[in-house]
Formats: structure tokens, C-alpha cells, sequence
């Protein structure tokens, strides 16, 4: 395993340990990515891929059923841009200068790639790991909460 993978792979599996994720469980794709599934937010497996040749974390269809364009699919966009604001406290805030976010939409599944800019991949996991709560915490909940009841089976309160 390269060092890059290590890294990322170290910093996924303390969140592991703490019990943020369960199940946690990890392999190599025929590309030498690191693919790592575990249960978080959803009932269903997130899948995270690591590709230290690009220095990219991604969380793979994430969001299912976003059809492009939508409404919900340009919030998103906006939320995600958002999270680099200077108004945001320094420990919510993304740093450009060190990565660069995006979500990829195709086929209605929405993508999260958090890619390293100097170098630094654990700041990158550990940025994409947090945006992913705030989209699940701060974006989706309220006026997406009939999204999190149809395909995350989240409750009907």
C-alpha cells in the first residue's frame, strides 16, 4: 500500500474507531484506489474511493434520485461552494487553497470528490468526511426531509 492510501486509510479508520462508521471494511480496486464501505447516515453502505493518483477522495453516488438540473441539484452545488466562506468559523470551513470540492451528478446519483491541491490527503479525508455530515445535517435535513424519508427511510416526524 502507498503512503497516500496509509494516510487516508489511518484517518478513515479512527472514525471507525471512534464508532462514527460501522461495518468498516476496505479493499483495492484493479486501478490500485483504495474503495472503503461502511454504514453512517444511510441504512445502506456509503462507498468512499480513494484515488491517490488524482489525491481525490469520493464519496460515489452518494445521493441518490437528484435528477440534473434540479433545484435540489443547484442548492446542493451552492451549499458545497459555500462551505470555503470566510463567514463560516475556521473549523467548519474548507480551505481552497489546500483542496477543491465538487459534486458530480450522473444518472440522478450525486458524487462528492474532495481533491487534494498541495498534497495533504489527510486534511482532504478528513474535510470530505466532515462535508458529508453537513450535507446530511445542515443541507438535507428540514427542507429536504422528504427526500431523507424516500430513499435514506429516514423517520416521518
Amino acid at each position: 500500500m502507498t503512503p497516500l492510501r496509509e494516510t487516508v486509510l489511518k484517518r478513515l479508520r479512527n472514525y471507525a474507531d471512534k464508532g462514527i462508521f460501522r461495518g468498516f471494511g476496505t479493499s483495492e480496486d484493479r486501478k490500485g484506489n483504495l474503495e472503503c464501505r461502511f454504514l453512517w447516515h444511510a441504512p445502506e453502505p456509503h462507498r468512499l474511493r480513494f484515488e491517490p493518483r488524482r489525491r481525490a477522495v469520493v464519496f460515489v453516488d452518494l445521493l441518490p434520485g437528484v435528477p440534473y438540473p434540479s433545484e435540489m441539484d443547484r442548492e446542493l452545488r451552492r451549499f458545497v461552494a459555500e462551505r470555503a466562506s470566510d463567514d463560516l468559523p475556521a473549523h467548519r470551513r474548507i480551505d481552497a487553497s489546500k483542496v477543491s470540492c465538487r459534486c458530480r451528478n450522473r444518472g440522478g446519483k450525486v458524487s462528492i470528490e474532495v481533491r487534494s491541491l498541495d498534497g495533504d490527503v489527510e486534511y482532504a479525508a478528513g474535510k470530505a468526511v466532515k462535508l458529508v455530515n453537513e450535507i446530511f445535517l445542515n443541507f438535507l435535513a428540514g427542507p429536504y426531509d422528504d427526500y431523507m424519508i424516500e430513499h435514506f427511510g429516514a423517520p416521518e416526524e
